[in-house]
């Protein structure tokens, strides 16, 4: 089975975007239980599957792999 290059750039954003909505979603006074709809945590694979999507397919632009090949 052939090695698929992943974008590590994508990759990285799509955890980050991970955690600052997962962060944003659950923010609510304190005391009081976060009130949003179910639809509104499905977002967060989806836009995973965003990320990767177009850093793979669109952008290719891989920052990491910039910077092996500059040494």
């Amino acid at each position: 089975m052939p090695k698929k290059n992943r974008n590590v750039t994508g990759i990285v954003l799509a955890v980050i975007y991970c955690i600052v909505l997962f962060e944003i979603l659950i923010d609510a006074p304190p005391g009081e239980a976060p009130n949003n709809p179910p639809w509104e945590y499905a977002i967060i694979p989806l836009g995973v599957v965003v990320i990767t999507s177009l850093f793979d397919y669109v952008i290719k632009f891989d920052l990491f792999d910039f910077f092996k090949k500059k040494k």
